[in-house]
């Protein structure tokens, strides 16, 4: 589905990505793990279009998307759910949810279906529709940058620390929505530090470190690796 290959981003001199290679296969969850600092958003980032690499190639489904504006990007199949949510705070939940529809070209009725569909999975959003998103919890807000990350048919969805700043329930609650969207069928890239969580859903691990990817495997992996696991999962492995 997503094909990362030797990409290189830098902000003005200081390169954040060097040379990155990675790979999200189609109905799989793939978590990209690693310290702040490391490049995680970043790479979300020139993933999703809004910063432009200095090199390399980023593919979805064998096309080349690496040099296409954010607009256009979203309009492929690529969806951010940005790390803090980033709801649009003076819009109520229904709006939020419309402009996450916006660069579709679908029918009143088929966007209205969509949005009946979210307030299926998150009945929360349906009891709080005219409210300012702003006003929302932590979690509600979580749930509608999902939402209206959906609202775009992605092909896959790009969700950038979904757990920070939640309660340890909210956190689980979130991660049972993700499992459950990718047992539907939706592709999904995920950044997250909280490599436990991670582990319950995850079908393949990246680690980066400094702008390079170190690590690549499956959970069973991750976990046989003694100092990845010491690092991330905060006990020596048994």
């Amino acid at each position: 589905m997503l094909s990362v290959r030797e990409v290189v981003t830098s902000y003005g001199n200081v390169k954040a990505l060097r040379g990155i290679s990675l790979d999200a296969a189609e109905n799989e969850i793939t978590c990209l793990l690693g310290p702040n600092g490391a490049g995680k958003t970043t790479t979300m980032f020139t993933i999703a279009g809004i910063l432009t690499p200095q090199s390399g190639t980023v593919m979805l489904d064998g096309k080349d998307v690496t040099r296409l504006p954010a607009n256009k990007v979203v309009s492929k199949g690529i969806a951010l759910v940005p790390e803090n949510r980033l709801v649009f705070p003076r819009l109520n939940v229904e709006e939020n949810l419309y402009a996450g529809a916006y660069s579709r070209r679908a029918s009143a009725a088929e966007i209205t279906a969509d949005i009946k569909d979210i307030y299926r999975r998150f009945p929360p959003l349906e009891e709080r529709r005219d409210q300012l998103a702003g006003t929302l919890s932590g979690g509600e807000q979580q749930m509608l940058a999902i939402g209206r990350g959906l609202m775009t048919r992605p092909k896959i969805l790009l969700m950038d620390e979904p757990s920070i700043g939640l309660a340890p329930l909210v956190v689980a609650e979130i991660f049972n929505t993700i499992r459950e969207l990718n047992e539907d069928g939706v592709t999904i890239f995920l950044v997250e530090q909280n490599a436990r969580m991670a582990l319950s859903v995850a079908d393949k691990f990246y680690l980066i470190e400094n702008g390079e990817i170190t690590f690549s495997g499956s959970p069973g992996e991750l976990e046989e690796d003694e100092v990845i696991h010491r690092a991330y999962l905060g006990t020596q492995k048994e």
